[in-house]
């Protein structure tokens, strides 16, 4: 992880980033680095910059400030089904909130209160959420979670004007979702 941060750190900043975040040793844990690593393989325009967020936690706070926009996916137990994508606020992560907590929110929340106590908050910051259906020790994403990870790649893209010529348009998510959480499939629409 440490030389993953340092490359991170090495980079020129881009005013957008996206983080992936997860532990792909526990299955579908690790959807938010397999985002990450997709979207790495692409050519990216200018103003974007993809980081493989792993386990950094607190960490994460040197990467995402001073940001115009930062995505970060990362895995969620919401109880719905395995696969669902949320779109959610760093708000809707608070643990007073009842829609399900990202398994690294703690961290995340605690590196953008960081963030804001230095003056170097994103000026945005936007949480992509799938559901787990398997984060058992174990390498490799479970059917639904794996599938769900190109409509997470397309509305990554649609957030932050990266061109996906190659990509299809992302299909309808599952009807299951937390009321409190906006869906992924309404926000394509925009």
């Amino acid at each position: 992880v440490s030389g993953l941060l340092g490359q991170c750190a090495i980079m020129a900043r881009a005013p957008d980033i996206v983080v992936g975040i997860g532990n792909v040793l526990r299955r579908d844990d690790g959807i938010g680095v397999e985002v990450a690593r997709q979207l790495g393989a692409r050519a990216l325009p200018d103003h974007v910059e993809v980081c493989d967020g792993g386990t950094l936690g607190l960490d994460l706070a040197c990467i995402i400030e001073n940001r115009r926009r930062v995505v970060i996916v990362d895995a969620t137990d919401a109880g719905e089904s395995p696969g669902t994508v949320f779109r959610l606020s760093p708000e809707q992560l608070s643990p007073a909130s009842n829609v399900g907590l990202s398994v690294h929110d703690f961290h995340l929340l605690h590196a953008l209160d960081e963030t804001r106590l230095t003056g170097t908050e994103p000026e945005e910051t936007i949480v992509i959420a799938v559901q787990v259906g398997d984060t058992s020790a174990g390498i490799g994403l479970s059917d639904p979670v794996r599938d769900a990870a190109d409509r997470v790649v397309a509305l990554v893209a649609k957030e932050l004007g990266i061109p996906m010529n190659d990509a299809r348009r992302a299909p309808a998510f599952a009807d299951g979702y937390a009321p409190q959480a906006e869906r992924a499939d309404a926000c394509t629409e925009r």
